[in-house]
């Protein structure tokens, strides 16, 4: 009988709305410290992955009520759930990835692969050798 390493809902958080360890990160990051608005290139440079993929990435979690978004004279990112739920979970998934971060990552990326992807898998043309 294999032990529970997290609860049911972080469980269902990390599958649901973490799909990379960038993604992770970035959530991490801005949830560390809610009070402060952070752009794009601000992550970046504190993630060091791209640009154009941390701001995808910040959108995403701009429409999934996760962050806030403001634009001014530039466009700035912060952490302000709309759920208190997401706040509380957050909170276990930052305590989660300290304890076992490696455990973390296994459940970000140890989901069942998209139906889609299976279908063109089963499609791929192999070369010959």
């Amino acid at each position: 009988m294999s032990e529970k390493v997290f609860s049911e809902e972080l469980e269902r958080f990390i599958a649901a709305e973490i799909n990379s360890l960038e993604q992770l990160e970035i959530l991490l990051l801005l949830s560390g410290n809610p009070h402060k608005w952070w752009t794009a290139v601000g992550v970046y440079e504190v993630i060091k992955s791209s640009v154009q993929s941390v701001l995808d990435r910040l959108n995403e979690m701009v429409d999934r009520g996760i962050l806030r978004k403001e634009a001014d004279n530039e466009v700035r990112f912060q952490f302000k759930p709309t759920n208190d739920a997401v706040w509380n979970i957050t909170s276990e998934l930052r305590d989660a990835y300290k304890e076992r971060s490696v455990k973390v990552v296994q459940a970000i990326y140890s989901k069942p692969p998209d139906a889609v992807q299976e279908f063109a898998r089963a499609f791929r043309v192999r070369k010959e050798k």
